[in-house]
């Protein structure tokens, strides 16, 4: 793209959002406060609208996604000692923790695995399994 091109989906961006540019910045919201339905999705708190395949090990924006909505949808922070998921992309055991305990008690999984496939994003998202 050109540099000019670029310069007028700048102004064009600008003129939509009332005359002052806006830069995407990272959330400094906490998850609760971010995360809601959307219509074409479900829940979510606007770190990944997919539903790749995670378990530990992962990375990236799905695993924010998965602990953004444990932490934003759930009652998760009463049931592990009063601490929320650290929302850092990262699938490590607290992220396993969660999920289990997510499987558990909002799915009442009869295989409780601790990886996040179709069904767990199904009800992640809030919509029955």
């Amino acid at each position: 793209m050109r540099t000019h091109q670029k310069m007028a989906l700048l102004v064009a961006a600008t003129a939509l959002v009332g005359g002052t540019a806006a830069v995407a910045a990272p959330a400094a919201v906490a998850a609760s406060d971010a995360c809601y339905t959307q219509s074409t999705i479900g829940l979510t708190c606007h770190y990944y609208y997919g539903q790749a395949w995670a378990e530990y090990g992962s990375t990236g924006n799905h695993v924010a996604e998965i602990q953004g909505l444990i932490n934003g949808t759930t009652d998760y922070r009463y049931s592990s000692g009063g601490s929320r998921l650290t929302v850092d992309g990262i699938f490590g055991s607290a992220t396993e923790r969660a999920v289990r305990w997510f499987q558990r008690e909002h799915m009442k999984a009869g295989s409780v695995d601790g990886i996040v496939g179709p069904n767990t994003w199904k009800a992640l998202r809030g919509y029955r399994t």
